[in-house]
């Protein structure tokens, strides 16, 4: 079990104020924790990027899309925060994450302990690795190469199953 905080990277530069919607994490002055029950509480922050688990993230652009949640502010991101273990983040929650919000989504892929070990580029052509941690997997290929960004760090793909084959999203509960 992972003791420290690691910072968290925003995946977009310059100042962005960002609501984050998970435990993990240092903030610094633009990143600021949130529960998901202070919704009123995020609203009055006016945050212009969100990052949260993907299940949170689609519960989010459902109430949006219903007009449960108003949240004008983000204009610039949502970072959706996968798990290895878990559901990747398909081109269908993708589109509907896009649908809901009409801002890039970012994928961050972290590992069983919690750290953050693949970062996605604005180029969205596979996740940077941070860490490499047991990547064997049947769905997974590491892809070296120089990135369209301009990293030449290795990149991981996920060969995404269609929306029918898609594991179902374990929906985690969000600590107080």
């Amino acid at each position: 079990m992972r003791t420290q905080l690691q910072q968290f990277t925003f995946p977009l530069a310059g100042p962005v104020r960002v609501a984050l919607l998970e435990e993990g994490f240092r903030t610094d002055a633009n990143v600021r924790t949130w529960t998901p029950g202070d919704m009123a509480g995020l609203q009055s922050y006016a945050p212009e990027a969100l990052v949260a688990p993907l299940d949170l993230a689609l519960s989010l652009a459902d109430r949006k899309r219903r007009g449960i949640l108003d949240l004008p502010s983000v204009r610039t991101a949502i970072v959706v925060l996968t798990y290895y273990e878990d559901s990747p983040l398909i081109d269908d929650y993708r589109d509907l994450l896009w649908r809901a919000w009409g801002v890039p989504v970012f994928e961050q892929l972290r590992a069983p302990d919690g750290t953050v070990m693949a970062r996605e580029c604005e180029v969205h052509d596979g996740l940077h690795l941070v860490t490499l941690q047991n990547p064997h997997r049947a769905d997974l290929e590491i892809v070296n190469g120089v990135c369209e960004c301009g990293a030449e760090t290795p990149r991981l793909r996920r060969s995404s199953p269609s929306s029918r084959e898609a594991a179902p999203i374990r929906m985690r509960q969000a600590s107080a």
